[in-house]
């Protein structure tokens, strides 16, 4: 049985931790700061975190379609 690696994903801008993978998922994923405010994407596959802005509200209930 193979053991899997837990990941912290933190902010590149600001430092503070923004989530967690838990090493088995091969989506990328997607975090928000909420000190910056920014967007957190860590690439599984590169192991790499980029930053984009979180996007606009589409629709008056606030649900935010990407």
């Amino acid at each position: 049985m193979k053991e899997y690696e837990e990941k912290k994903i933190y902010c590149p801008k600001c430092g503070r931790k923004v989530g967690t993978h838990d090493g088995r998922s091969t989506i990328n994923k997607i975090c928000r700061c909420k000190k910056c405010n920014k967007r957190i994407v860590y690439h599984v596959d590169t192991g790499e975190t980029e930053i984009k802005n979180i996007p606009k509200r589409n629709c008056s209930s606030g649900m935010t379609f990407v």
